[in-house]
């Protein structure tokens, strides 16, 4: 894969840039939009919390009439049932909205962080690859000047990685000018496909 990261032009890195940008702002927008929208139903876990409450509230209240010495028992074991039941629906509720909420959680960072993730894996080795080349190149350069072995190097990288008509524009026969040593229009293009320029 090294051999590949070397063909890659500083023009094609910024495009797969700005593509792996893209695509990690869209995942992550989708992620949050998925977490607020599952949020979102939550409101009815609050409702049925709400419900739970006012019918235990109810039984409560059934209760304190069903101690009354007139009234008699039967209101009072009916009291203590629908006390028991809002009880359960609002623990029901909560355990619905804590669902929700976990799900919400899950759903965005598993939609907003996955795929940017993966893309991310797979291409930082190839971006951090083509910098220390691109790097290497241009370290090398202010002290290279005139070596002919660095300007033979550049022209056959420019051989190997430009594409034929931008080769021909350059030289009509690009290897008989390696072979020839003229290095330095083949040279120059390769600088300038790598983003770099002569000190």
């Amino acid at each position: 894969m090294s051999g590949d990261t070397r063909l890659l032009s500083v023009r094609a890195v910024r495009w797969l840039d700005v593509g792996v940008v893209l695509w990690i702002v869209v995942w992550a927008v989708l992620g949050v939009l998925i977490w607020t929208d599952i949020r979102a139903q939550s409101q009815l876990s609050d409702d049925v919390i709400k419900v739970g409450t006012a019918v235990r509230s109810t039984g409560e209240a059934l209760g304190v009439v069903g101690s009354l010495p007139l009234v008699g028992d039967r209101i009072g074991e009916f009291a203590g049932e629908i006390e028991t039941m809002g009880a359960e629906v609002e623990a029901s509720g909560q355990d619905s909205r804590a669902g929700i909420l976990r799900t919400a959680v899950i759903a965005g960072l598993g939609v907003g962080i996955l795929p940017a993730a993966l893309v991310l894996f797979l291409y930082l080795p190839v971006r951090l690859r083509w910098r220390r080349y691109v790097g290497a190149v241009a370290e090398a350069l202010p002290g290279a000047a005139g070596d002919a072995a660095f300007e033979q190097y550049l022209a056959r990288r420019a051989a190997d990685a430009l594409p034929w008509d931008r080769l021909r524009a350059i030289s009509p026969d690009p290897w008989a000018d390696i072979a020839a040593g003229e290095f330095r229009a083949l040279a120059d293009a390769e600088l300038a496909r790598l983003g770099l320029e002569r000190p």
